[in-house]
This record gives C-alpha cells, structure tokens and sequence, in this order.
C-alpha cells in the first residue's frame, strides 16, 4: 500500500487523511492474545458478582498465556503478563502459585502492586513508560494487562457518568496501542447481574470485547461473550474453583488459595441457560444502540415513544424464539429495568417512553446500585 507523504503535502491536502480502498490490502493476521477472545491493541471488560471467581479466572487466563497454553481450547500467543493488583496484589501472587509459572519456557507473569489511575492521565503516560521499560528489558512483548479491579483504578471518577467512563476506556485504549497488548477491566456487576457490568453502559459501549461471568446452580460458573467487535464470537464455556495448599501455617494446619479448573458444559443446564441470557443480552444491546441512534436525532431526542415505535428500529434477529405477541412484552421488560437504575437513559412505563438527557437526571430516583 502505498501512503502519502504527510511531510510532502500541504495540512489542508485530502491525501492526509483519505486512502484508495483500491490500493488496500487486508490484514490476515489477527494479532490475538486468546484467540477468539482477546485481540492485542484492543481493550475488554470482564464482569461477574462478588466472589464470583473473576481474579482466578484472569489468573488462569494468564497462566495461559505465559505457557501459550490452550484457554478453554482457544490458542493463545506466548508474551509477558502483567496484573495490576489494585485491590489485593498478595492473594494474586499466592494463586499464581498454583500454576507452573517456574517453567524455564513461561514467560513473566508480572504483578504490580499499586494501583493506575486510570482517570489520571499523567498517571497513564506513566503506566505506559514502564510498560514499554517492561518490553526492552525482558526481551519479549506483552500480550495481556488486566487492570484488577476497575472499581480501584479509577480515582474519584464516577462510574455513573457516561463522560467519565468514556474516559476511562479510552485510557485502557490508549495503553493497548501503545504497547500493542490486551487490556482487561475487571469489574464487578450490580445488585441486578442481568444489567451487565456496574455502572454507566458507556464503558459497554467503548470496549472491544465484554466478557460475563454467571454462577450456575450446580456450583460452576458460566463464562460467555456479551460484546465481540472484530472476531467470531466462540461458545460459552465453565469453571469452577478449587483449593490449593500453598503450605502449613504457623500452627502446622494448611494454608490455600483458590484456582480456576476447567470443566465441561453440561449440555442440558449450562447451555440452556447461556442460551436464554445470551439472547436477552443481545436484545439489550440493540435497544441501547437503538436508544443512542435515537438521542442523535434532534427532532427525536425530546419526543416521547410508544414501544413498538422503538422495537421497528430494532433487528429482526434479535427477536429469534420470541413469538410476535410478546415483542411488546419483552422490550418493556427491557426497557423498564433500564429506566430504574440511577442514572438511567429512558424514562417511563405502561409502553410509553422517553429518553433522558442531562437535565432531566435525577439522582436517587432509581435503585442505587452497589
């Protein structure tokens, strides 16, 4: 391909910014961390409830990567893993403990112990400048920095706003190109899990890939893709959490710490309900985007709508196992949970609906989430 010299042309000249499609050649490669997961250069947000395992499966995740060992029968690309320990950086060195890290053939698993602001963009251009010492000094790339948790590495940012969290993601954006790896948010969900990750849903928005962690009834936990915006989306898989003895205390008794194990799916219960959950995540994602469209419109931005004026912009397969009697019925469910959190985007009931714009928020006239 060939580009024009920005140097040979005046600032105003259209060759600056415009290229042949004519003259493009696609890139193959896919420069991916997990394959069919995590891309390098990308950003995501995984989320799940307290105690739902989400550190040990980014620990396992890691491990993965460090011994360019299959996730869950994804490939994944050898490189130098670092794990900002925001919240308790220990208990990440103690699971580590639990893999085969020692291997002369694993790469870094590196923990940092002290929290990056993300909303401090000083602090940013900081993280990066030892990132990239990280790189020249050890001798091979990063392929993955998880940001654990999201909730410790954001100062006094309110998750609430959708500028704020905007911010945030783009600061996660900003290190994954600039040291060409994967950035992973972890993040806790509300008191609701169903509404995905805690928060405004600008930072849904902003990422690349959204991963979901489900406790499931017989004890593992269900882990799918909710948002994949450049690869094929793979199939749902499970874990569950086990002890290992680290060693013996003072007192001669064991001391542990918890590790994901990989586990099959259970075709008759987990997929099931992956199934259901993943078809009422997709239908929210289209009425957010429908919504977002719908508030860039001036003429509609302030006009009240009835719900089957919203569900004629939304895409038929969104709608797949839902009979054409019950649309109304689920949109509004939707639609409705939406409208009580604290700082919604729509407001309403009973099939009427508008959306909300920044003077009409009204802290505390929702269900606070925690």
């Amino acid at each position: 391909m060939t580009f024009a010299n920005p140097n040979s042309q005046p600032a105003n000249d259209w060759r600056n910014t415009f290229i042949d499609a004519r003259e493009h050649v696609p890139v193959l490669t896919w420069n991916y961390a997990t394959k069919g997961w995590l891309r390098r250069s990308e950003t995501s947000v995984l989320y799940g409830p307290s105690n739902s395992g989400k550190s040990a499966l980014v620990c396992h995740l890691g491990h993965c990567i460090v011994r360019e060992k299959p996730f869950f029968g994804a490939r994944t690309k050898r490189g130098i893993v670092v794990h900002v320990g925001a919240e308790a950086p220990a208990s990440i060195l103690d699971r580590m403990q639990a893999y085969d890290i020692h291997d002369p053939d694993a790469a870094p698993y590196l923990v940092k112990t002290l929290a990056v602001d993300l909303s401090d963009q000083d602090a940013v251009e900081d993280f990066i400048l030892e990132l990239r010492a990280v790189i020249k000094d050890v001798g091979l790339p990063i392929a993955l920095v998880s940001i654990d948790t999201l909730a410790r590495s954001m100062g006094d940012s309110d998750e609430n706003s959708s500028t704020a969290m905007t911010a945030i993601a783009q600061a996660a954006e900003r290190i994954a190109r600039a040291v060409n790896a994967h950035v992973m948010l972890v993040h806790h969900t509300g008191k609701d899990v169903e509404r995905g990750g805690r928060g405004s849903s600008a930072l849904r928005s902003a990422v690349d890939t959204e991963i979901s962690l489900a406790p499931l009834k017989n004890g593992g936990v269900a882990v799918a893709q909710d948002k994949q915006r450049s690869m094929p989306k793979l199939a749902a898989f499970r874990f569950r959490t086990e002890a290992f003895v680290l060693g013996q205390d003072e007192d001669g008794e064991d001391r542990t710490t918890v590790r994901a194990v990989e586990v099959p799916m259970d075709p008759d219960e987990d997929q099931s309900l992956l199934s259901d959950r993943g078809h009422e995540l997709d239908r929210k994602t289209a009425i957010i985007t429908a919504l977002h469209v719908r508030g860039l419109i001036p003429e509609l931005r302030a006009k009240p709508f009835a719900t089957r004026e919203l569900i004629e912009t939304l895409p038929e397969q969104v709608f797949e196992r839902v009979a054409d009697e019950n649309r109304n019925r689920v949109v509004n469910g939707i639609l409705s949970k939406m409208a009580q959190i604290e700082s919604p985007m729509v407001t309403g009931g009973r099939g009427q609906w508008r959306l909300v714009v920044a003077k009409d928020a009204n802290p505390g006239s929702g269900s606070k989430q925690q």
